[in-house]
């Protein structure tokens, strides 16, 4: 009997169920589409709370002047060591070592012994021979004298004249003079010295312009150009411009680098030569963005980058090019023209990803 009733009891409990859940469906298919539709809203709304926030600043290109910086040192422009150009003896020396001179400027003279003398023969030989050529074209003329005499006196003249001439050249190499505007640098001998022709004698320096030589590497010598603009800064502080007026064509066959030498103004020849100095040489103008240097983002495939926030408000890695860099921020190539970058929180986002960006002036960036 107990057992029939558990029975009972079951199979009623069962039935209820049974047509509870049929009514609990029907109820569900009776909801409208906008019952739906809200529902995948509020979903999405819910879900909406769980995107994350970055800080973004608005970034547009900027001109930006590249250059090259190298090491370089002073050179002269110009060295020549002064040779004696006839034998004598040193009798006067004018310019002290270390003077700055003009071009033609006497330095030194030699002993004239008999040159004075010889120019003065030479000079009355001249005039024989003058005076011997016009009596014999005057008779030629009226037929007194041949031809072949008159060609002996005009030949006699003009060798007279050469005389002439080299008698005073010789005289002339006796006074030692400067060869261009610049300083004599050194002294190679004393009043009283003998010298013969070809002995040196001065060593002279032309330091203006200075010139400043440089080493360019392989991949920056395909930037410069002949009439490139340059500056050079000494070790103590000293700015100079000036422009390129060599490159090599042949790299050096130890370091494989190319010489380069900056021509600068250097009235007064103030500056030496031999002093290092830190070149800067300009290039073309090109586009490019001033960034902090912790905005950067490194790819799995280890690419240097930055990630922005496109108009979808999704993260984009862009692979950028490095320009150059300061102590302060880098200059970066390989954006859009302008772009939203994001500043703080790009370590905590993947490349694809919705976020909330929210506009920062300064953040990350210099």
């Amino acid at each position: 009997m107990r057992t029939s009733i558990m029975i009972a009891i079951g199979i009623a409990l069962s039935a209820l169920v049974w047509i509870g859940s049929g009514v609990l469906f029907q109820a569900d298919e009776k909801k409208g589409p906008q019952e739906n539709i809200a529902s995948s809203v509020a979903a999405e709304e819910g879900s909406s709370e769980n995107i994350m926030e970055v800080r973004v600043r608005n970034l547009s290109a900027e001109i930006v002047h590249d250059s090259i910086s190298i090491t370089g040192k002073t050179l002269a422009s110009r060295k020549l060591h002064i040779r004696a150009e006839t034998d004598g003896q040193i009798v006067q020396i004018l310019v002290e070592k270390g003077t700055l001179v003009q071009s033609g400027q006497p330095i030194a003279k030699l002993e004239l012994r008999d040159r004075a003398a010889r120019v003065q023969e030479a000079q009355q030989l001249l005039k024989q021979r003058e005076i011997q050529y016009k009596a014999a074209k005057e008779l030629a003329l009226k037929g007194f004298n041949s031809r072949v005499r008159l060609a002996e006196a005009q030949a006699q003249l003009e060798s007279a004249k050469a005389t002439l001439k080299e008698m005073r050249v010789d005289l002339d190499k006796t006074t030692i003079k400067a060869p261009f505007d610049g300083i004599l640098n050194e002294q190679f001998v004393e009043v009283g010295d003998y010298v013969s022709k070809g002995t040196e004698v001065f060593a002279f320096v032309d330091l203006d312009p200075i010139e400043v030589e440089g080493f360019l590497t392989e991949g920056q010598v395909a930037h410069i150009h002949l009439g490139d603009k340059a500056r050079a800064q000494l070790l103590g502080g000293e700015q100079m411009e000036g422009e390129i007026t060599y490159i090599s064509s042949v790299a050096d066959s130890d370091a494989r680098t190319f010489p380069v030498e900056i021509s600068i103004p250097n009235p007064g020849h103030t500056i030496k030569e031999g002093l290092t100095a830190e070149i800067r040489i300009s290039m073309e103008e090109k586009r490019a963005y001033k960034i902090s240097p912790s905005i950067l983002s490194l790819a799995d495939n280890g690419q240097i980058g930055v990630k922005i926030v496109d108009e979808n408000d999704r993260v984009q890695f862009k692979p950028v090019a490095l320009l150059k860099d300061t102590p302060e921020h880098l200059w970066i190539t390989g954006l859009p023209p302008s772009v939203r970058i994001i500043t703080v929180g790009q370590e905590f986002v993947l490349s694809g990803q919705k976020v909330k960006p929210v506009l920062s002036e300064d953040d990350g960036l210099l």
